[in-house]
């Protein structure tokens, strides 16, 4: 067998090769990559003595030449033989490429750095690999190392079950390192954004989805961050409800810098807080709606102390979602053995969302409860403590599924009413769970009220003040209905409808 190497990540490729080196007529090595192994002991020889030349334009040119690609896509047939031969090439087995790191630069503005490391040679000996999967195996992915290492010494040769399954796992990556070049210049190039292809390399099977008859399979992006590359401490696998749950949770959570927790049921927010200990944010949120509570998703945006862990240990969960915890909430929480607890990474991922329909994609930029100001349009200016309460409402309506309707008091929500097909019902839902505590409280809308019916039938349940976007053809009632009841009404003049 004969192999071609040119990685930019070295790690591990030592430990790969010495083993089976033996079981190699040759390796040719570009000149990191030959270092490498050189400085292992392996012996290889320079990709150089190949092409003839080291490299060209500082670099950008190092093994786009015949001598490889022919070897590489040769068919082994009477002709391609009898072509090689003209030529003084030779057959490859093997490619092993990994590519330039274009991710680590793609979240800046600095193009020159972008287009540096925008590999061109190694996804040419890539694609050419897993074209040509019949003779040549295409190692793109250091995870292959160990299995392929280990068929080569038992066997001598790399079977064709593997080559088929190398040269697709290689067209995933060349496929998912196109889309990050694109979206990245896109967004740097022309000011606008754009669709990603996810990364497909790395499939997790599910047992289930919604339902035990469908079929799920998670798509992990690579990059260690949000649910999907949390660290599990404990408890069962995540199901596709759980993933769903947890990762509404976790945008949830997000708006908050200070500590709060959040509780999620179905996709939706039950209960959420915010206030001075971790321990005093998840209690109050239980108490929004302890009903709902009952085999829900948590998240919190602080490390799981243990006074937090034994609140949390007294109610059935499905999985607490955290930046951290601390030994001794780990013990207590690990008690419950079905419990998953997951270590993740709260970092925002600012891409476009996509959500399959039949037939079809859709693409959106994340949702954000960011407005530019409230805009005071009736009723009596509302105190300090209202506005703090209304801008907290806000931030959790809008993670709550349309239509919804939030009342919150002291950094805290009192009771949601969400999913509705009627806002003022939605309203109604909002005020039963509440019942007398729906007193003081603000109310924060998803979307505008369309009548003056929601603003009088708070006025009656005794809410403080009312948080709204505006943009109805009506506000002129609302707004009278606010003055006349003396409500403080404020407009953010930004939907958050979530479906």
């Amino acid at each position: 067998m004969r192999a071609i190497i040119s990685v930019s990540d070295k790690s591990g490729l030592a430990d790969f090769i010495r083993p089976i080196s033996g079981r190699f007529e040759e390796i040719y090595a570009s000149s990191g990559s030959l270092k490498a192994l050189s400085d292992a002991g392996i012996r290889a020889s320079r990709i150089s003595d190949l092409t003839g030349f080291d490299s060209l334009l500082g670099g950008r040119v190092k093994t786009l030449h015949p001598a490889l690609y022919a070897g590489i896509l040769s068919e082994r047939d009477e002709k391609s033989n009898s072509e090689l031969v003209k030529f003084g090439f030779m057959n490859f087995d093997m490619v092993v490429v990994n590519l330039y790191p274009f991710w680590e630069h793609s979240s800046g503005t600095d193009v020159s750095s972008m287009v540096e490391n925008i590999d061109v040679g190694g996804v040419s000996l890539l694609r050419a690999a897993a074209k040509n999967f019949a003779h040549v195996a295409s190692i793109v992915d250091r995870s292959d190392y160990g299995p392929v290492g280990e068929e080569i010494r038992e066997t001598g040769k790399i079977s064709e079950e593997t080559r088929k399954r190398l040269a697709v796992r290689a067209f995933m990556e060349t496929a998912r390192y196109d889309s990050m070049i694109q979206g990245t210049l896109e967004r740097v190039l022309m000011g606008r954004d754009s669709v990603t292809v996810p990364d497909l390399s790395r499939p997790v099977s599910l047992r289930y989805g919604e339902n035990p008859d469908q079929r799920a399979i998670l798509y992990p992006d690579g990059s260690g961050n949000g649910i999907p590359g949390s660290i599990k401490l404990g408890g069962k696998e995540l199901s596709y409800n759980n993933i769903v749950d947890a990762d509404s949770a976790l945008d949830t959570i997000m708006e908050f810098e200070e500590p709060a927790a959040v509780i999620v049921k179905h996709a939706t927010p039950c209960g959420v807080a915010s206030s001075t200990t971790l321990k005093d944010s998840f209690v109050r949120a239980l108490r929004g709606d302890p009903e709902s509570a009952y085999g829900s998703v948590i998240a919190v945006n602080r490390e799981v102390d243990r006074e937090t862990a034994e609140e949390m240990s007294r109610l059935f969960v499905e999985v607490i979602s955290a930046p951290g915890y601390s030994e001794e909430s780990l013990g207590i929480l690990r008690k419950k053995k079905n419990l998953r607890i997951l270590k993740t990474s709260m970092i925002p991922d600012p891409r476009m969302r996509l959500r399959s329909i039949s037939h079809g994609i859709l693409a959106q930029s994340p949702l954000s409860s960011g407005f530019s100001g409230l805009d005071h349009v009736g009723g009596p200016e509302a105190h300090e403590n209202l506005i703090s309460d209304m801008e907290f409402a806000w931030k959790v309506v809008a993670h709550c599924r349309s239509n919804a309707v939030l009342l919150a008091k002291g950094g805290a929500t009192i009771a949601i009413g969400g999913g509705q097909t009627s806002r003022v019902e939605a309203l109604r839902i909002a005020l039963r769970k509440a019942g007398t505590e729906a007193g003081g409280a603000v109310m924060a809308s998803d979307g505008y009220l369309p009548f003056d019916d929601s603003i009088r039938i708070a006025a009656e349940s005794g809410i403080s003040a009312v948080i709204q976007p505006g943009g109805s053809i009506r506000d002129k009632d609302s707004i009278a209905a606010a003055n006349e009841l003396s409500i403080p009404m404020y407009f953010t003049h930004k939907r958050v409808f979530l479906h």
